[in-house]
């Protein structure tokens, strides 16, 4: 037993270790130009903009709650806020590798079954993706006749972020409520793989899908409930998607807030689905693409810089002090549990 307690110390240490490793790597490439970005900024901006990103982080924990709740009664909206941090720190550190199985492990934490905490999970990239969905379409409306007579290339790029992302959701809900094409699916495994080792996986694998179809389907009955999900993860991206507006009109008071609205959520769409780590690169792109004739290059780099601070840095932020204050605990618990055992030897 004082060996495991060791052992569990040790590696504990080590994943700290680790972190501030991954931190000043990461930090170094990604964070450098946002914080001097910060340095620069005056005290009433910084303030707004910290405010908007914390208030979307309080909303998403109120969606994270509505949709948790019938799996762990006890999973409160300040354990949805802290999810929210620790998933965004982990997709910084692991490049958005280890996102979604942070947020499933995070679930399994707090007493969910694997196929619950998968079914959650799923759900909330359903909700986080048709907000996203609802907002660029309403944004592609607004704009259409604008884009159609200055950028019409632009109006191809917007389309295609919003028909990937409709074809996300819609293959999402499939996978995880239709009964008819998990059959359909198995029917082909068997058909096509004859190994004895590849049809044992894909026997544990349709045992998995049944149990996140039934989890799945326990959160989706309640349809007032569902709606109530999906108003709430729209009203939360309402903050995010209000800080380019809260920053520029300040420097560019002619700025339409519908058009800002509009324009930032084309980007988000768009941006979502093009496959690069964690989102970024290909973020910063159309965000200048398309605020840049609005407001000037300087004023559009500043706004980008201090929105990736407010929705990637502040998150993440978050995410390391509940990561470290965890991560404290355990050391704490463990060097209590090493000596006890090594008074009692």
């Amino acid at each position: 037993m004082q060996k495991n307690s060791k052992n569990r110390l040790i590696m504990n240490i080590a994943f700290l270790v680790v972190i501030f490793v991954l931190i000043i790597v990461v930090g170094e490439n990604s964070f450098k130009d946002i914080f001097e970005q910060l340095a620069s900024t005056s005290l009433l901006t910084l303030f707004i903009v910290v405010l908007l990103g914390f208030l979307y982080q309080l909303l998403e924990g109120k969606v994270v709650q509505l949709i948790a709740d019938p799996f762990c009664e006890e999973f409160s909206q300040k354990n949805g806020f802290f999810l929210s941090g620790s998933v965004a720190f982990y997709r910084v550190i692991t490049l958005g590798a280890g996102t979604l199985v942070s947020e499933v492990q995070y679930y399994r934490e707090k007493g969910m079954k694997m196929s619950q905490g998968i079914g959650v999970t799923v759900l909330h990239m359903m909700m986080y993706k048709l907000a996203v969905l609802t907002y660029a379409v309403f944004g592609l409306v607004l704009q259409f006749s604008r884009l159609w007579h200055e950028r019409p290339q632009y109006i191809a790029l917007v389309l295609f972020g919003i028909v990937v992302t409709a074809i996300i959701v819609i293959a999402l809900a499939l996978l995880a409520s239709s009964i008819n094409l998990q059959v359909g699916v198995m029917l082909f495994c068997n058909k096509v793989f004859k190994s004895r080792k590849i049809r044992d996986w894909i026997d544990n694998l349709n045992l998995q899908i049944f149990s996140l179809r039934e989890t799945f389907q326990t959160i989706v009955q309640d349809r007032t409930k569902i709606l109530r999900i999906y108003y709430w993860s729209l009203f939360k991206l309402f903050f995010w998607y209000l800080i380019p507006y809260a920053i520029l009109f300040q420097l560019h008071p002619s700025l339409n807030f519908l058009t800002s609205l509009s324009f930032i959520s084309m980007v988000v769409v768009t941006a979502g689905v093009i496959p690069t780590p964690a989102g970024v690169g290909s973020f910063e792109f159309i965000y200048l693409l398309l605020f840049r004739p609005l407001v000037g290059e300087v004023d559009t780099l500043s706004s980008l810089l201090l929105y990736r601070f407010s929705t990637y840095v502040l998150p993440f932020l978050i995410g390391l002090v509940y990561v470290l204050l965890k991560k404290r605990r355990q050391i704490s618990s463990e060097l209590r549990e090493v000596r006890k055992e090594k008074n009692n030897s």
